[in-house]
């Protein structure tokens, strides 16, 4: 498994539905960058005699800083979206000109970035009516070469109805979780903006980008 550079142009689907302007090649561009930077970031440390941030950062922490890296070169790529700054809020990528800044704690446009190791079982804090982006990625053997691979990019506006909420019972401190329904992952899958063979799931398993 070596280390991708770039989303492989052979399984890209350029009939994917993006909202607010955005554009396929800034995916890729953003995708690219987010290569490079975890790479390079990678090299830096096991040249100091650090383990690689997969190793590093476990689970959540590690998918949250991925997340974090799409979305600051989704912004930097595209022509129509800006990065949110605020701390906590939401959605991550605001249209340029929505809001009268990019400090938005809880917007109604925008797109929220997600990125996931898991197949499926997706989940957030809060359900929200809103354009998602689901970058799925794989972690490779270092001893090999390997590292991340992005092997599946969705895209979709789910509505409420899309999301079930479980909250805290009484005196529990655990934390508040949405998850994202069948008819909501079935929106996802459906407009796919990349998948490598066989990732993806159920009736999608097959269906690939079409030349």
């Amino acid at each position: 498994m070596t280390r991708p550079s770039q989303l492989d142009p052979h399984y890209i689907n350029h009939r994917v539905v993006l909202p607010y302007g955005l554009k396929v090649t800034e995916v890729e561009k953003a995708v690219a960058e987010t290569y490079r930077l975890f790479h390079g970031l990678n090299d830096f440390l096991q040249s100091r005699g650090f383990r690689p941030l997969e190793e590093l950062l476990l689970g959540n922490s590690l998918s949250g800083i991925i997340s974090e890296f799409l979305v600051k070169n989704i912004a930097r790529a595209s022509e129509t979206l800006e990065a949110n700054m605020k701390v906590g809020g939401h959605p991550d990528l605001l249209p340029k000109g929505h809001y009268s800044s990019n400090l938005v704690l809880k917007g109604d446009e925008g797109i929220e970035v997600k990125s996931s190791i898991q197949r499926g079982g997706w989940q957030g804090h809060n359900p929200e009516e809103c354009w998602l982006m689901v970058f799925r990625y794989a972690i490779g053997e270092q001893d090999n070469g390997g590292s991340l691979t992005f092997v599946e990019i969705l895209c979709a506006r789910l509505e409420l109805s899309d999301w079930s909420f479980s909250g805290r019972k009484g005196t529990s401190r655990r934390t508040p979780t949405a998850s994202i329904t069948a008819s909501g992952v079935e929106k996802l899958r459906s407009n796919f903006l990349y998948r490598l063979p066989s990732v993806g799931i159920g009736r999608h398993r097959d269906i690939l980008a079409k030349p």
